[in-house]
């Protein structure tokens, strides 16, 4: 006879089986079908609206730098970047503004537009912003205003060498006073009315640096007329003595104005990088509680900010006449503890239709369970300076009669945008292996092991009274700073030799001493030397940018006016470094240009939740 086993063996299969639970229904589907709203009548329409992230415009001028050497490189890739993806990488932005995404009618920015903090890479990217020509706003990231976009070192003289040529450091209060100084120049009918409630109408074409002094340290408002604009809503509190507990918020407008309806879409940019505490690269152990975010890992939202984010979503009908799309920086996965949960009760409890974040530099889609009966989705965008160097497109359909939704996002890179196109990827302009600008070599020095031990040291076991010890750059930093600068300086040279300086009517700056190419390429060499100091081959990179910025070209063998190829040119550069630097690149799990969104389960759930009473 079989002996049967004791209860107690049965116990754990028992427990294990209890501990199942169903997998929540997903409210999206992919339509794999084509759809075509123009053919069946009482469809709507947003406008639609370019998403990009993570462009990363770096100071080129920054001294030599702790975190930019071999052993950083190691553990993460954009430590430092090939010199030609650094110099060109607003380039590419300037690209898929302007010929990347031809029939969008906004831009949403969602944050790290920056490196290292810098005003100079500030100013960098609102003139590339500039040539969009079409309204823009921004969710801000951890690098717009945190050195390096991990931290707010406590040595400010860290921050001043990085931002060394480029102004000054931009901390996060100084950040949302330039920015909101900088959108107020837009001809958006949003910017135009939040600069008449400020007083600041007459002003509102000034310097950022100097209208921004004038920004009031908080500020709410909302566009009076609804209906015109991108900006629908906006309110920032700035505080100088603990920056990173400042945050901004904006509501924009997707409604297309030539078209009607019931639903009014919306877009709630969130501002994922405002802590409690001020963020740190490793937390301090005599410091365990409250434990101190890194912002380059995690997310946070202060509850003044929440407060508003829930206001704004229940105001004027809540999700029976608005549609909200919540977007920020730092995916829902890496939030703070108590922002992921406010954040979720939000984002399934008012039928939001999709969640956007960036931050990831790894495009993908990302269902999550909040606990209900349907998962929800989060959509997260690539960067469009590292491999792929993607960005997307998304616009909404409704129909108020059948009860749905639709979702049009379509992802672009560049390799697929340019890769055949005649123009880009000539043999002649890829840099050989040896070559004085190749960017296989931009890294240079042996390892520095005993630097993690200095970071480890310096955050992690100094008692907060004695004070954090300055870090010193080691010498493999200070290798790899000279090459750097080295292959920018025979970059340069590499241009002017392809694209000859073209005669013009215009002054072209030279660089100083210099009338024509020849000067300027000899000058070029010199500089490459190895004698020369840091501070002289920036000198020198200033000066480039400068002469490159006015100067008309001509081919080197028509002698035909060709600026049009100099600017494939340097697209190409910049595909190629990022190429180069991410090699082994990388897939989507999803890739679909459409999702369907179960629109009748949305209210009906809803619609439950409310009658039940549920609040927070």
């Amino acid at each position: 006879m079989k002996q049967l086993r004791p209860l107690a063996s049965l116990l754990p299969i028992v427990l294990l089986c209890a501990c199942i639970t169903k997998d929540s229904v997903p409210r999206y589907s992919p339509a794999w079908e084509e759809f075509q709203p123009e053919e069946s009548e009482g469809w709507k329409s947003s406008k639609k609206v370019l998403l990009v992230a993570d462009c990363q415009l770096h100071n080129l001028y920054s001294k030599a730098l702790p975190e930019r050497n071999p052993t950083a490189v190691a553990a993460i890739n954009t430590a430092i970047r090939p010199p030609q993806l650094d110099l060109f990488s607003a380039d590419v932005l300037e690209w898929i503004l302007t010929q990347g995404a031809k029939g969008s009618e906004a831009v949403l920015h969602l944050g790290d537009a920056l490196d290292l903090a810098c005003e100079g890479e500030f100013r960098d990217f609102l003139e590339v912003m500039k040539t969009a020509k079409k309204p823009w706003l921004m969710a801000p990231g951890n690098h717009d205003f945190f050195y390096f976009g991990t931290y707010n070192p406590q040595d400010v003289d860290l921050w001043d060498r990085a931002c060394y040529g480029s102004t000054r450091r931009l901390p996060k209060d100084e950040f949302i006073r330039l920015y909101v100084a900088a959108i107020l120049s837009q001809d958006d009918p949003g910017c135009i009315a939040l600069s008449k409630a400020l007083g600041l109408e007459a002003r509102r074409m000034e310097d950022p640096a100097v209208l921004g002094k004038d920004i009031p340290l908080t500020f709410e408002w909302h566009n009076p007329a609804s209906s015109s604009g991108l900006l629908d809503a906006i309110a920032w509190n700035i505080d100088s003595e603990a920056p990173w507990r400042s945050f901004i918020l904006h509501a924009a407008n997707l409604d297309d104005p030539s078209q009607k309806g019931s639903k009014r879409i919306r877009a709630m940019l969130m501002d994922s990088s405002q802590f409690q505490r001020e963020p740190t690269l490793i937390p301090n152990a005599w410091e365990c509680f409250p434990v101190q975010l890194n912002c380059g890992s995690s997310g946070e939202m202060l509850p003044n900010q929440m407060r508003l984010i829930r206001r704004w979503m229940e105001s004027e009908g809540g999700s029976a006449k608005n549609s909200w799309t919540l977007m920020c920086h730092h995916p829902f996965g890496v939030m703070a503890p108590r922002t992921k949960s406010s954040l979720g009760w939000l984002w399934s409890h008012e039928s939001v239709p999709i969640f956007v974040s960036a931050h990831t530099h790894n495009g993908k889609f990302i269902y999550h369970d909040l606990g209900g009966e349907q998962s929800e989705l989060e959509l997260n965008l690539g960067s469009t300076t590292d491999w792929p160097m993607d960005w997307r497109t998304l616009e909404y359909f409704w129909h108020k009669e059948k009860k749905k939704l639709f979702i049009e996002e379509t992802r672009h890179s560049m390799i697929d945008e340019i890769g055949h196109r005649p123009g880009y990827f000539e043999r002649s302009w890829e840099v050989s292996a040896g070559a004085n600008d190749d960017y296989r070599k931009y890294t240079q020095g042996q390892s520095s092991n005993s630097l993690l031990f200095d970071f480890y040291l310096a955050h992690h076991m100094t008692p907060p009274w004695i004070g954090q010890p300055a870090i010193s750059a080691p010498q493999a930093a200070i290798d790899s700073a000279f090459q750097v600068k080295n292959t920018l300086l025979a970059t340069y040279f590499r241009l002017v030799a392809t694209f000859p300086t073209r005669p013009t009517t215009r002054d072209p700056h030279w660089p100083k001493g210099c009338s024509n190419d020849q000067q300027v390429m000899e000058r070029l060499i010199q500089s490459l030397n190895r004698t020369l100091s840091l501070e002289d081959k920036v000198a020198m990179l200033k000066e480039m940018e400068l002469f490159e910025r006015h100067r008309a070209s001509k081919d080197s063998l028509t002698g035909k006016p060709n600026d049009t190829d100099r600017a494939r040119f340097k697209v190409s550069q910049a595909v190629w470094g990022s190429r180069y630097a991410f090699s082994k690149g990388r897939k989507l799990r999803t890739e679909d240009d459409l999702i369907r969104v179960d629109w009748r389960k949305s209210e009906a759930r809803l619609k439950g939740i409310r009658s039940s009473g549920t609040s927070k």
